[in-house]
């Protein structure tokens, strides 16, 4: 082989090897951008689908409250049948179902709206219990409600607007 033969081939070979190598940059550098771009948007459409699951949380753990307040409960039984022990036994139920329902919402909320919920639940069932107590031995369903709705407006402890204000405090720093 001939010298002049090896330098126009190196001649011919140089610019195309400079092509491919400029070639794969930009198609690096591209993909990277792309690739960057694309994690962006799927960040973004995330918490955009995050959001939308932590409002509809916020609202099933209202409804939650309201549903365990005692005077829906109060509505609730008020047309069933049975004594005072029978209806505290039916509260105490429908809470701890309503609550076991909603159980999955904690992800989607704060430890400590979660915990102020836990707090409301048992002490629901609490200002239940206590005002059963509180009656005498031949009370009938009407004494009970009676002695809740009492009990209610002298303690002026509504213990569901303490997790409502807990919530509404909570989506104000998130969503606005």
């Amino acid at each position: 082989m001939s010298t002049e033969f090896i330098l126009q081939l190196v001649m011919s070979l140089v610019p195309g090897i400079l092509v491919l190598i400029a070639a794969y940059m930009v198609m690096n550098n591209m993909s990277k951008t792309l690739h960057q771009t694309l994690r962006t948007e799927i960040i973004r459409q995330n918490n955009k689908d995050f959001a939308k699951l932590k409002l509809g949380a916020y609202e099933r753990l209202a409804l939650l409250l309201e549903r365990n307040s005692v005077p829906n409960l109060i509505h609730k039984f008020s047309n069933s049948a049975g004594t005072p022990s029978d209806i505290l036994k039916m509260m105490t139920h429908s809470i701890n179902e309503e609550f076991n329902y909603n159980v999955s919402q904690q992800v989607y909320v704060s430890e400590q709206t979660w915990g102020t919920i836990k707090i409301v639940k048992e002490q629901t069932l609490l200002v239940l219990k206590k005002v059963y107590h509180s009656l005498p031995e031949k009370a009938t369903k009407a004494d009970y409600f009676g002695a809740l709705i009492s009990h209610l407006k002298e303690s002026g402890d509504i213990p569901h607007e303490k997790g409502l204000q807990m919530i509404r405090g909570e989506m104000e720093l998130l969503f606005n």
